[in-house]
């Protein structure tokens, strides 16, 4: 679906963004954390309630709702730094503006993908045929942040609201499209009394997602202050540069998903302690990195390794879980992943403006305990299951 590429693209856009955000608005690191977490935690805690969104009003119904609160609120986002950045409303005004957009935009719009997936999964009678388009949507995740990364810079060359309206003209399609529509396989289902029994879930594999996006979030939030502080640049230029390296990382993580997964599938194991390793190496390196060359190499370390231990920490969560109850399990993976993200963010804000070195080195301790001992203690009480597929991702 267009709309989650356009989705991950405006949030990698707003990721590099951040130099530029903070001139525009008169933003501390801090005041950008709490944007970035308080977004990230609305979507922690709105996202299960879409599952009972869809089964008063259904699938296309809560479709259309979601989508039209993302042609509203990047609209009023991209219309807010406008009107700041012509000096025509005060920066305070359209920081209210730009949170409440924020707000807006996390309670609704990260919703595109579960609920799509569970669309895939209502069309399908044989779940062997449903891998195949579960993982193309994942791409789809990938090549949007792959393309915000890689597009802000030359965007920028049209004027520095250009990335934050680009993605307006694909959600008014999608939008349009889904009031044309009226596909039997998109209305609402019957509740399932299933979801109504209680589940333990695997809470290793919930602390490693956890752990794992809140060091990611931190590094997204801290890359382009990083660039900037350690290469002499300007707020735009730096927004340039991490644009570059988060292109690379985001690359380097389709490469390890499209093309490193067939090879190693059948070591789930090893594949995941490893890439735990190396995501903590990863972080551990941008604690001393103070060349271009050096900070791109670790970005693309960590963009690798962290594709690979979220898809092996999905895979390991739901080979734990029945067939009626993956859909569940799945969903509370997602919302502590959200949540490591909203705490990533505060912390790479808050953290960032005391010392970068500090909390990259924080960041990467985290790494080291939850991640690389989290994924010890699951390989050592591994469960005998089939082998990991890139469609599992």
């Amino acid at each position: 679906m267009p709309a989650i590429a356009a989705s991950t693209f405006h949030q990698a856009c707003l990721v590099v963004m951040v130099p530029l955000l903070q001139d525009v608005f008169d933003l501390t690191l801090s005041m950008i954390g709490v944007v970035v977490g308080t977004g990230l935690m609305a979507t922690a805690i709105s996202l299960p309630a879409w599952g009972r969104i869809e089964a008063y009003i259904g699938a296309l119904g809560a479709l259309k709702i979601i989508l039209s609160f993302a042609v509203l609120s990047v609209s009023a986002i991209a219309i807010s730094f406008m009107l700041v950045s012509y000096a025509i409303i005060s920066p305070l005004l359209g920081l209210a503006v730009l949170i409440t957009a924020r707000i807006a935009y996390s309670i609704s719009v990260p919703a595109l993908l579960p609920l799509t997936q569970a669309i895939l999964a209502r069309n399908s009678r044989n779940s062997s045929k449903l891998l195949a388009p579960i993982g193309r949507l994942s791409s789809m995740t990938g090549l949007g942040r792959l393309a915000g990364n890689a597009a802000v810079a030359p965007l920028l060359l049209l004027g520095g609201v250009a990335p934050l309206i680009a993605p307006i003209p694909v959600y008014v399609v999608c939008l349009f499209f889904a009031f044309k529509q009226s596909s039997p396989a998109m209305t609402k289902c019957k509740k399932s009394n299933e979801y109504k029994n209680r589940i333990t879930l695997p809470k290793t594999a919930l602390l490693i997602g956890f752990a794992l996006q809140l060091c990611l979030g931190a590094t997204y939030v801290l890359l382009g202050p990083l660039i900037k502080d350690s290469m002499q640049l300007n707020s735009t230029q730096a927004t340039t540069v991490a644009s570059y390296c988060l292109t690379a990382a985001v690359l380097s993580g389709l490469v390890a998903q499209l093309g490193l997964l067939p090879i190693v599938r059948k070591h789930a194991s090893i594949v995941q302690i490893t890439s735990a390793i190396s995501f903590t190496a990863g972080l551990s390196l941008l604690c001393i990195a103070h060349t271009l060359s050096f900070i791109a190499m670790s970005a693309a370390i960590i963009g690798a390794s962290a594709a690979l231990l979220a898809a092996t920490n999905s895979v390991y969560l739901l080979k734990r879980l029945p067939a009626s109850l993956k859909a569940k399990g799945s969903t509370t993976l997602s919302c502590s992943q959200f949540a490591g993200l909203a705490t990533g963010s505060l912390l790479g804000g808050f953290g960032g403006e005391t010392s970068l070195t500090l909390t990259f080195s924080f960041a990467a301790l985290i790494a080291l305990v939850f991640c690389v001992g989290g994924s010890g203690f699951v390989i050592s009480h591994k469960p005998v299951a089939r082998p990991l597929r890139p469609s599992d991702i």
